[in-house]
């Protein structure tokens, strides 16, 4: 019997596969071509690219900036107004909160702070980490590089549960 597939590895693949029915449009720019933000002014855009990295680092895959992500976030915002308000709304919190002018350590700080808010902060955060998570996971770095996504397949058995107290 072939090895079985571990209960991480089988939420990875539900996960790919989830991601990859929902996928937006393949990215088709390099990440170092200049981008003009649609949705967004420069300077939100540029706090986008820094916050997105900030959710989803580089590590053996490029980060979500390096996937793109930005750009896909700013297209999202093309189709739903009330979407773009929130974030822009978001983006000048962090504004006031001088984000821009702070440390890394310093940055972490504030977004964990969001993390954990309630009200306007919180769903603000909230939301560009679903938003951001959304995104990544549509990219080929996501979906394909990072979870190892393959395609359409199936398992030539499925053995079901293997523990004791089920049989």
């Amino acid at each position: 019997m072939a090895d079985k597939p571990t209960r991480r590895e089988v939420l990875i693949q539900i996960a790919a596969g989830t991601a990859a029915a929902r996928s937006l449009a393949p990215l088709s720019l390099s990440a170092q071509e200049a981008y003009e933000p649609q949705n967004l002014a420069a300077p939100h855009f540029r706090m986008l690219t820094t916050l997105v990295d900030m959710i989803i680092p580089p590590s053996e895959t490029p980060g979500a900036a390096g996937a793109g992500v930005d750009r896909l976030i700013d297209e999202m915002l093309a189709r739903s107004e009330e979407r773009r308000k929130a974030l822009v709304a978001g983006l000048e919190l962090l504004e006031k909160a001088g984000f821009s002018s702070l440390d890394e350590t310093a940055r972490v700080k504030l977004l964990t702070e969001y993390s954990e808010a309630t009200g306007a902060r919180g769903e603000f955060f909230r939301a560009l980490k679903d938003m951001t998570v959304e995104a990544y996971y549509s990219t080929e770095i996501g979906l394909v590089q990072e979870l190892g996504y393959q395609g359409n397949s199936y398992l030539r058995e499925f053995p079901g549960c293997q523990h004791e107290e089920h049989h």
